[in-house]
């Protein structure tokens, strides 16, 4: 009786460690990431070999929504600062279902890829209106200290859907057309609407009495340190698409593998995230948050480097499970580096100013790995040579950043909240 003892003491120290908003978003993020990652994994292939576009057209396609979404992700952040996050949140999720049920009709009725475009567009800037808020909600009700781990937390749940959606789509689609599998994934966006009604508090802190005024940008703009670390957010997005687009490509055409192992190779990079992520995150607070920045980067140069070096079946599997290190890395660290840059009063939108370049980025990457595959007329070492170098490039970014974010917001934050306590203590009892 002792280890068990010893099991539920443990546990119940972990959900008294975070608020009880965190481990709502927790499930959410399970079931949302499960529903949409049945349908997202596969929409770049079933463009390319089921309705015939080329790569270039695809990414085409890729960067109109994501460039539409960009613009809705500032106004998301910023509604949020305004009216509430939950409210927003509420609104942009109600609005989503409607949309899968329209990329239903839109591929049963065959629709061209203009129109495909049209509704790629309307998903991403529905879906980008409320991107941003389980960020935000998250940076209101936790702590400095502990935002490392809240951040990978919610990357645990998101990929607890991603070990089972992208093989559950890829079954599916073994029997039933690719259609029918976005009622699926309306389905579990509606019952995170449910629990976004019914479960979760706005987080708004009373203090924040903003309201929707597009010269906020300008301001934002004036924080040099944060528009640095946001075009360096964009612009390593470029490359890291190449997971998501190239590499489902090159693993069907080239590697051999059917949508059933596509799906295997994306489950794998959940299963190593929810064993691992939080004890990564707990390594990650230890270290400035632009340091761990820098080594993800070489550690995807590297993934994506060793897709030069062969086709055989096995590559896939070994490459992703290195770039999902980095991915373990990058995203508490960027999240935490984010949140720990906003002004409080500013905070929603600042997370939608960011957003707003993440999707930039989104946008560019698929464009960039449909005309990098085109261009290199099937030189497949040179694609994923190309990939890795801007890595690299962007390691060198974050190394100049380092000079320049304040040691607060990069320093390693435990020991930095620790110290300021510390010295809270010490003025009081003199």
């Amino acid at each position: 009786m002792v280890f068990p003892m010893k099991t539920i003491t443990r546990l119940t120290r972990t959900l008294k460690y975070f608020d009880r908003q965190v481990w709502t978003l927790f499930v959410a993020d399970i079931i949302n990431v499960l529903g949409t990652s049945l349908v997202n994994t596969f929409l770049a292939i079933y463009m390319y070999t089921n309705m015939g576009i080329s790569m270039t057209d695809v990414g085409i396609g890729f960067f109109v929504s994501a460039i539409i979404g960009a613009v809705a992700s500032y106004i998301g952040g910023s509604l949020a600062d305004s009216v509430g996050r939950k409210k927003i949140l509420i609104a942009g999720l109600a609005m989503q279902v409607g949309v899968y049920l329209l990329f239903s009709y839109a591929l049963d009725a065959n629709f061209s890829f203009s129109y495909m475009v049209i509704v790629m567009a309307i998903n991403a800037l529905v879906g980008s209106l409320y991107r941003p808020i389980p960020e935000v909600m998250v940076a209101d009700v936790v702590e400095p200290s502990k935002r490392v781990e809240a951040y990978g937390l919610l990357r645990i749940g998101a990929n607890l859907g991603w070990v089972i959606g992208p093989v559950l789509g890829g079954s599916l689609l073994l029997f039933m057309p690719y259609s029918s599998v976005f009622y699926i994934t309306a389905l579990t966006t509606f019952i995170y609407l449910l629990i976004a009604v019914f479960l979760l508090r706005d987080t708004k802190p009373a203090t924040v009495k903003q309201k929707l005024n597009l010269k906020d940008i300008k301001y934002i703009l004036s924080d040099r340190v944060f528009l640095f670390f946001c075009i360096l957010w964009a612009l390593m997005l470029v490359p890291y698409q190449q997971m998501y687009t190239l590499l489902s490509v090159y693993s069907s055409s080239y590697v051999g593998l059917n949508e059933f192992w596509v799906g295997v190779i994306f489950a794998e990079s959940g299963i190593i995230v929810v064993l691992t992520q939080f004890a990564v995150s707990a390594q990650v607070k230890k270290f400035r948050m632009t340091t761990a920045l820098v080594v993800c980067c070489l550690i995807f140069a590297a993934g994506f480097g060793m897709l030069a070096t062969s086709t055989i079946v096995v590559l896939p599997f070994i490459a992703v499970a290195v770039l999902t290190i980095a991915e373990m890395i990058w995203s508490p660290a960027a999240a935490t580096l984010q949140a720990n840059l906003a002004p409080e009063d500013r905070r929603g939108g600042y997370f939608g100013f960011s957003s707003l370049f993440t999707q930039v980025g989104y946008a560019i990457g698929p464009l960039f790995g449909g005309v990098l595959k085109d261009s290199m007329n099937n030189n497949v070492p040179s694609m994923w040579l190309v990939v890795g170098a801007l890595f690299v490039v962007c390691s060198f970014g974050f190394l100049l950043l380092a000079r320049i974010v304040p040691a607060k917001a990069n320093g390693t934050p435990v020991k930095f909240w620790k110290k300021k306590t510390e010295a809270v203590i010490k003025v009081s009892d003199k």
